[in-house]
């Protein structure tokens, strides 16, 4: 089974922004003691405050397939609706390691 990386794009009605913190805040923990959460980190676009990166990595696909079925994630998704600006952008990628394998990869990072 093959890691999986997971980068979800959110921009924050300007006037929601610490509503998405706090929903974002609530989502962690519980991912966190997911079986095969191997990261789940929540980025903020520099000068951006409005705008957040969620960068996740799953120990295989069917570990994100279960992710995806979870009360928390339900909870997020149904508490979000109204505070994005826009729709997340949302990419589901597996590794292609280049060059140096230390660095070529966030597989194991």
């Amino acid at each position: 089974m093959d890691e999986v990386v997971v980068v979800v794009l959110f921009r924050a009605r300007p006037d929601r922004v610490e509503e998405a913190e706090a929903a974002f805040a609530d989502a962690v923990p519980p991912t966190h003691a997911e079986e095969g959460c191997t990261a789940f980190a929540v980025h903020r676009v520099a000068g951006e405050p409005e705008r957040f990166v969620l960068v996740e990595r799953w120990a295989s696909r069917e570990a994100l397939d279960q992710h995806l079925t979870t009360e928390h994630l339900a909870a997020f998704r149904e508490r979000g609706g109204d505070l994005w600006a826009e729709p997340p952008q949302l990419v589901v990628a597996g590794p292609m390691p280049l060059g140096d394998p230390a660095k070529g990869t966030l597989a194991g990072a």
